[in-house]
This record gives structure tokens, sequence and C-alpha cells, in this order.
């Protein structure tokens, strides 16, 4: 994953997606048109360090304003089925979760949340159908 120039001007770049964040934008988009009621309360949490624009200076910036590793990709915060909320992990069919986020699922689970990895779009979808009831 990097950033490449585009065309014949240097100072216009283009990020490439990871094919994670790829499955995340397409869940998003799913999502948002069919469930407006999700709408606000879906939400990616900016928190990667591996950033194609990351450094050092900008790691620490993060880390003071309280980036914590681990963190769900999405969160919904929306109460259903006595859980306070739902977490969920983006990862692609060969995708695995780190320590550190096995770890943040434990103690969310532990605080009342539902925590799920999800690796394709028509997954994401049976999610929120099952748990928000709809389908």
């Amino acid at each position: 994953m990097g950033i490449t120039p585009t065309g014949n001007n240097p100072y216009q770049r283009k990020t490439r997606q990871s094919p994670e964040m790829k499955l995340q934008a397409e869940c998003f988009k799913e999502a948002w048109n069919a469930y407006p009621v999700t709408r606000k309360l879906l939400f990616h949490v900016a928190n990667e360090l591996d950033r194609p624009d990351a450094n050092a200076r900008m790691g620490a910036i993060r880390r003071a304003e309280g980036i914590v590793k681990g963190v769900s990709d999405l969160v919904l915060l929306i109460p259903r089925g006595g859980y306070h909320g739902l977490m969920i992990e983006m990862k692609t069919l060969e995708g695995y979760q780190r320590p550190e986020q096995r770890e943040w699922q434990a103690l969310v689970e532990a605080q009342g949340y539902r925590y799920e990895v999800i690796r394709t779009k028509e997954a994401f979808m049976a999610l929120l159908d099952e748990y928000l009831g709809e389908k």
C-alpha cells in the first residue's frame, strides 16, 4: 500500500485502497442506502497508525489524541438484543485479527457490546439484518 502519483502532475496523488478498506467502503455504502436508521450511528474509527502518510510525528500526535490499538473498524451505536452496540472488524477472507484486536474484542464484549468479524458484503448485510431485526 502506498501513495502513487497520477497523470503528469506529481502533486496530484492517489491513495491505493487495501482490500479491507475497499470491503469496508462497499459495506458502509450498502448500509447507508439500506438502513437510514444507521446513518450517523454507524461510523468508522480512524484509528490506524500504518497509513501511507504516517510518520513518527503524526503517530505521536495521534497517540496523544487517544488512538487505541485494536479498536474495531466500524461502530454501530444502536442497542439491540441486550447489547449496548455493535463493533465490526473488517477482514478479507485471508485476513486475521492481530493480538491487540482480540484483546479489544474481549474488553468490549465484557462491557456488553457485540463484536463481529466480517469478511464479505453479504455477511455484513446479513449481520445488520439480524442485529437490527429488519429481515
